[in-house]
Formats: C-alpha cells, structure tokens, sequence
C-alpha cells in the first residue's frame, strides 16, 4: 500500500511570461536593428525555468541562447532544435564529442581548450572569451597576440568575440573605457564575425559598447542592475505565501529567534509559511512589509527556516485567517527592492527563490511538447 498526500503550496512564485517578452523587446529597441540579442538563460533562467524561459524568447524572437554548463546545453537541444545555444564554461578539451553530437557551440576560456577546438577542425563553431579586465576567465590579451603570431585564428578562426565588463553597472567608472579599449585592440586584430562586450547592464552605456551583439540576462527578468530611475524594465516575478496560524503577543514578548524583535503593545501576529529555505534572504529581516489587499503588515523578527511572523495588529482579522495569501513581491514591490532591503544582489535574491519555491507560469504562449526532461548527461 502507498500513501500519497496533496496538499497546497503555501509558496507560490509567479512567473509572467509576458514581461520577459516585453523586456526581450524593449531591450531590442535600446540597441537597434544591426545589434544581435543573444539571451542568458544560465543557472535554470535566473531561477525561473530554463525551458519555459527559452521558449517565450525564442517566440519573441531570440535566435541564440548562452547557458552555464553541458547539463543546461543538452537539455535545451533535447527540446529546440535549430536554435544556437552556446555555453560559457566550455570545457571542449574534455568534453568535445558532445558538443558535436549536440550541436552546440563551446566558448573557449583558455589556451587549452583552443588547442582542442582547433585540433578538432574548421567546422567546430566556437565563440572565444578574452580577459580585459575582469580576472576570471578568458585568453589574456598577451596570449591572443602570442596566438595571433602563430597563425592559430587563420587556421580557426572564433565565431564571436566575447569579455564581460566588470564595472558595468556604473556608468562613470573608467573601467568600462579600459575593457572596452583592450576589447577593440583585439576585435580589430582578428576581425570576427560578431563582437560582444556588454551584458544586460553594458546595454545602458551606449554604442560604443553594443560592438555587434549584447548578452542580456538580467535585464530579461526584470532586474534594474544599470539602475536606470524610473526602472523601464518589466517585474516578472511575484511571490506569495498562505497565513499558517494567528496568535495574540502581548506587550513585551519576543517574536522569534534572538529576540531581535518586541512588541511594543498587545500585538496580533500571523505566521506565514515562506522562509530562508524558499530563497528568502535572511538579512531582510525586521526590513520588508508583507501586502493584505490594501493593507501592509510589516515582517517582524528573524527570518526562520520555513516560517516569518508578521504583525497584522492594524489589518482587518477577517484578512488574515489561516489560509489568506499575503504577497511579498508585487508590481510595487519587486525583486531590486527585496535584494536592495536584504543587502544582496537581486540576481542571488532571484535565483534562490526560483530554486526554492514552487513556480507557476502565467501568459504561456503554448506548451511546450515532447519535452525530454530525462536528457541528462554525467561526467
């Protein structure tokens, strides 16, 4: 005998689809018709389901993907065909043959695996990273002129130019002069097909900036990272989560751990079943106010595991009771004020509770079929 219990999700993440159209779109109008939109749908789209996100861009127009690893790569080719879908850490050294059963393009971060791309001939498309500023991946400008001299890109010669700006969330910063200066030196010396320098937030500083494609991710989901006021960005994201219990507090009791909380007068408080473990940063704790229709209730000491207290001593009893939903993110609240409350970044913030919460879509253009959810692939 087996024994199966359904019940309700006291979390619910809520994933518009439609506004990840509208901001593929909008971003598509900052750069123009001659600039490529490539998308970043690495790390499961930010959080949000690499599947479902792949294919309402590739709907609206996206004719190639970057992801962050074989798992995420195959798994994309297993239900899109013809799209191209290229992969940052490439590991073609290792991992060449499945890139060429798959159809899919490496990006080459160092010597060694440039070795192997062009050991494995011309007909290997490969995107080549150099390293301008950023210190983390990618061919020093030094070892691209050694390269260069030894007739390397003559015989295989990159696809697609890429860096990735450090600072390119601050527009002042002389950073993004320097990366985008070494970035030329080397577009002009091998002369490749496409040049790509700017990310989501690189969008914002310009022509000179764009070369011919851009890499947006964040920017897709709604994240404000040029800080551009008022945000033109659509929030993609909405999170809420079921009132589990109301207790009566009197004045002068703690309200969860450590005590970082008292109440002032004989309180109501409610416990709302969403947590650390859900992605919701810890740090934001005594910080945010959760919404009740027309009314705000603030977020009242630690942050547990499952669980936050949230005083409803000025709302309405009869729109608290167990089972009433409050939201955390809305349209007036969104991911970059959580993460900005937090302390963190509002990719981190996004990312985990993508992963931690359970995820309904909403303006799906039309399902998705055969999906082959079992295309995985093991070092």
């Amino acid at each position: 005998m087996t024994f199966s219990l359904v019940r309700p999700d006291d979390v619910v993440l809520e994933i518009d689809l439609a506004a990840v159209r509208a901001n593929f779109q909008y971003v598509a109008t900052l750069v123009g018709p001659d600039v490529r939109m490539a998308a970043v749908v690495k790390s499961d789209a930010y959080g949000l389901g690499l599947i479902n996100v792949a294919k309402t861009l590739i709907e609206s127009g996206c004719d190639m993907l970057f992801v962050a690893n074989l798992d995420e790569a195959i798994l994309l080719r297993s239900c899109f065909g013809r799209i191209a879908i290229a992969v940052f850490h490439g590991e073609f050294d290792s991992f060449g043959t499945w890139y060429q059963s798959h159809g899919l393009i490496p990006v080459v971060n160092n010597c060694r695996e440039l070795h192997a791309v062009c050991a494995a001939g011309k007909a290997q498309t490969y995107f080549l990273n150099v390293e301008t500023g950023f210190s983390r991946f990618g061919l020093s400008v030094g070892d691209v002129h050694r390269t260069y001299l030894l007739g390397t890109f003559e015989r295989c010669r990159p696809s697609i130019l890429l860096s990735h700006l450090a600072c390119g969330d601050c527009r002042s910063d002389a950073t993004n002069v320097l990366q985008r200066d070494r970035f030329r030196s080397v577009y002009d010396l091998l002369r490749p097909t496409r040049g790509s320098l700017a990310a989501s937030a690189g969008v914002w500083l310009g022509k000179p900036y764009h070369f011919d494609m851009v890499r947006v991710g964040s920017a897709l989901y709604g994240i404000n990272t040029a800080g551009v006021q008022a945000n033109p960005l659509q929030p993609v994201a909405k999170l809420r989560a079921r009132i589990l219990d109301v207790r009566a507090v009197p004045a002068g009791e703690a309200v969860g751990y450590s005590a970082t909380f008292r109440t002032t007068r004989n309180s109501r408080v409610a416990i709302v079943g969403i947590g650390y473990k859900h992605g919701l940063p810890w740090s934001c704790a005594n910080k945010i106010a959760v919404r009740l229709g027309e009314h705000s209730a603030p977020s009242i000491g630690r942050i547990s595991m499952e669980y936050i207290m949230i005083d409803v001593t000025d709302v309405p009893a009869g729109l608290c009771i167990p089972g009433t939903f409050v939201e955390l993110l809305t349209e007036d609240f969104t991911v970059n004020d959580l993460a900005a409350a937090a302390g963190v970044s509002p990719q981190e913030t996004l990312t985990r509770l993508g992963a931690g919460c359970p995820r309904k879509y909403v303006n799906l253009c039309s399902p998705l079929r055969g999906l082959q959810q079992t295309a995985r692939w093991r070092r």
